[in-house]
């Protein structure tokens, strides 16, 4: 298991110092969240320079919304999966589309691809991520395929890989493993989003939620998850100060790893 930090988990610092960060946090990789104005600011060349100086990228997350430099979600995964081959990251993740949004073309697009990897993918890992419910009289997801098992189903049916997130999942059930094991068993699990969760308050620094994590290390230790455990938390839940920025990363790479190493001779749901 490769354990990568999230860029968007300090996205208001300058891009070198987040690496940097990283690197002294002890993480093994980056996963590169696009936000708007990116590619002005952090050029192709400039990633491939922090990958190689360093930490490699192992990830990329599509931007959530469109805007002028990666245009649409179409465009947007595209561009992701080039940038994706050109920094040798193994995982691109996206978002299924918002109806909210009115994200019809993207959706009827998805529908027309037969294959992903192969169509989009070509070598790249293409995931689609699960989403949260939000609403607090009302819950509700306002993405196409929100229900876990139309997810999955759409997953095998398009050659789709799979982001599993936890405080995505945590909005929906507390208890993740269970839903986690769904998406294991299909085996196409390549990236796992890891955070806490409290009510109404997501990507939570892990001990500061209600979600059962140290269970959920151990069962991806049992298992031998050999994939990308990819740490995604909001900056709120961090120190302002970059020494107890990196001592707080450090304290949770190191909870991370202390799962256990020797993975279960076979495994088998329940």
């Amino acid at each position: 298991m490769v354990i990568s930090l999230s860029t968007g988990s300090l996205y208001h610092l300058p891009l070198q110092e987040i690496f940097e960060i990283g690197r002294e946090a002890g993480f093994e990789g980056m996963e590169v969240l696009i936000a708007e104005g990116f590619s002005k600011r952090h050029p192709l060349d400039e990633l491939l320079r922090l990958s190689e100086e360093v930490l490699p990228v192992k990830s990329i997350h599509t931007p959530f919304l469109r805007f002028r430099h990666w245009r649409g979600r179409i465009s947007s995964l595209k561009k992701a999966v080039k940038w994706a081959k050109e920094l040798g990251a193994e995982v691109v993740t996206f978002h299924p589309p918002n109806w909210l949004n009115f994200e019809f073309r993207f959706w009827q697009w998805m529908r027309w691809v037969k294959d992903f990897q192969a169509e989009v993918g070509q070598g790249v890992a293409v995931a689609i991520e699960n989403m949260p419910l939000v609403g607090s009289e009302v819950r509700f997801c306002g993405y196409f395929w929100s229900k876990t098992e139309r997810l999955l189903k759409f997953a095998r049916e398009k050659n789709l890989y799979l982001t599993f997130d936890t405080t995505h999942m945590g909005t929906r059930k507390m208890d993740i493993i269970p839903e986690f094991l769904a998406f294991y068993e299909t085996g196409r699990v390549k990236n796992i989003h890891f955070s806490d969760w409290s009510p109404f308050r997501e990507h939570r620094y892990p001990g500061k939620g209600l979600l059962p994590l140290s269970r959920f290390l151990n069962l991806l230790g049992r298992i031998g998850y050999g994939g990308l455990l990819t740490v995604e938390l909001t900056p709120k839940d961090l120190p302002k100060e970059r020494d107890q920025i990196v001592a707080a990363l450090e304290a949770l790479t190191s909870y991370i790893k202390a799962l256990p190493e020797t993975p279960l001779k076979a495994w088998r749901k329940g």
